[in-house]
């Protein structure tokens, strides 16, 4: 890539997570515990609306466990029923680093700013309390999805 290739981009507030893809959350967490990294605590979303394309998503069922090193968060997907990603992912490559969040302030812009960059839209997700979330894709990115996150309007900072 040029360098006028790269542009300034509304993504690069701060990277929020970096999200793994695991078949059990609770013994990976208690692994990565036991080398003193965590603690990890069940994460719980409620969104009202999960989309997956164009495809409205009914039934998902993920268990979530988070932890921080830091200020860097590590999250941990268990894939137990429905669709999305995260199942792609376990069947397709095992185990591992499925995709890097980063924080935006207006998700609808970030996303077009993307989409125009040749990236495309595989999930969106829109929370009860005004924030949401969307992973998007592109052979560019090593393997992984970019996921960007607006933070919900009820969002109060870690206290460390």
């Amino acid at each position: 890539m040029e360098q006028k290739d790269i542009i300034e981009s509304s993504i690069t507030d701060a990277i929020h997570h970096i999200g793994m893809i695991v078949r059990d959350a609770d013994r990976t967490a208690a692994f990565y515990e036991s080398l003193g990294i965590g603690p990890f605590k069940p994460l719980i979303f409620d969104s009202r609306e999960r989309k997956l394309g164009d495809k409205t998503l009914a039934g998902l069922k993920l268990k979530l466990r988070m932890g921080h090193v830091g200020d860097t968060r590590l999250e941990m997907i268990q894939p137990l029923e429905g669709e999305g990603p995260w199942f792609d992912f376990l069947a397709k490559h095992g185990e591992g680093v499925a995709h890097i969040a980063f924080v935006v302030k207006d998700i609808e812009k970030s996303k077009a700013e993307l989409v125009a960059r040749g990236l495309k839209v595989v999930y969106e997700s829109w929370f009860q309390n005004g924030g949401a979330a969307a992973y998007l894709e592109s052979d560019e990115l090593g393997g992984i999805l970019l996921e960007i996150f607006q933070r919900p309007s009820d969002y109060v900072p870690r206290k460390k």
